[in-house]
């Protein structure tokens, strides 16, 4: 099975979750896309974002240390979480996996578009928004998982629940 790497990010604001609606899968997701030759995965998750949602996002750290540039090694951010998707096959592409680097971020910019390439339309979710959608009809259940995960959990940074812009 051929593996491609992907990265996504979950925009998080004022305990809501920007999401797309993707054309192909009609479903409801969060931006994210392939990552580019020779483009750190965290630099591919701000690319797809601000492509997808005309938002300029700022990554969540996930570090347990923080190295600077140094003159043989710096610190990239690190994804949230991993995720291993199935891709079936589509219009002569065959089935494939991605193996998804997941970000968590909350935008500092830009200005809300979408891109009508891919996406049929952008809509903030609030939790009980996003508990009327049908699972795996509307949304995949690792989504909704992820982002109930995200809203509910109490050690996220407070950045992510204020008010702040």
């Amino acid at each position: 099975m051929i593996r491609q790497m992907t990265a996504t990010v979950y925009i998080l604001e004022h305990e809501r979750v920007l999401l797309i609606y993707h054309k192909k899968l009609k479903k409801w997701l969060p931006p994210g896309g392939h990552i580019e030759p020779n483009e750190l995965p965290s630099d591919g998750a701000i690319r797809e974002a601000k492509e997808e949602t005309g938002l300029e996002v700022e990554l969540i750290p996930q570090e347990n240390i923080w190295i600077k540039q140094r003159w043989n090694g710096r610190s990239f951010e690190r994804p949230y979480m991993c995720l291993l998707e199935h891709i079936p096959e589509h219009n002569g592409h065959p089935a494939h996996e991605h193996m998804d680097l997941i970000y968590i971020g909350r935008p500092i910019g830009g200005s809300l578009e979408h891109n009508g390439d891919e996406t049929e339309g952008l809509h903030w979710f609030s939790l009980p928004e996003l508990k009327k959608l049908e699972r795996d009809v509307e949304i995949f259940d690792e989504t909704y998982q992820v982002i109930v995960h995200l809203i509910t959990h109490k050690s996220l940074p407070s950045c992510l629940t204020c008010e702040q812009v």
